[in-house]
């Protein structure tokens, strides 16, 4: 698993748990985000990419990861839920050139 450079992991100051089940073919992570309310979060999702960008009053704190093992993509079955400050994002992983 890799993210984007170190600076923007070190702008971003919200804990970040990222899972990777291969048997399972899917990738989760969870930001505790508290106390920013679901209107101040966006999720963004690409082939390969998750971007989760959190608005405060001081500007945007923004993360974007790139978590995925060579030669996999996002598939079509994406999730984000947001409860109790914490936003749960569930993505289905398959081979690239399905």
């Amino acid at each position: 698993m890799s993210s984007s450079d170190s600076s923007d992991a070190a702008s971003f100051p919200f804990p970040l748990q990222i899972e990777y089940d291969g048997p399972a073919d899917r990738l989760r992570v969870a930001v505790d985000v508290d106390p920013a309310p679901l209107e101040d979060v966006t999720v963004e999702v690409g082939s390969r990419r998750l971007r989760i960008a959190v608005d405060r009053d001081d500007g945007t704190a923004e993360r974007t990861l790139t978590p995925l093992p060579a030669g996999l993509v996002v598939g079509d079955d994406c999730e984000a839920v947001y409860n109790n400050g914490v936003l749960s994002v569930s993505l289905e992983t398959v081979p690239r050139g399905w």
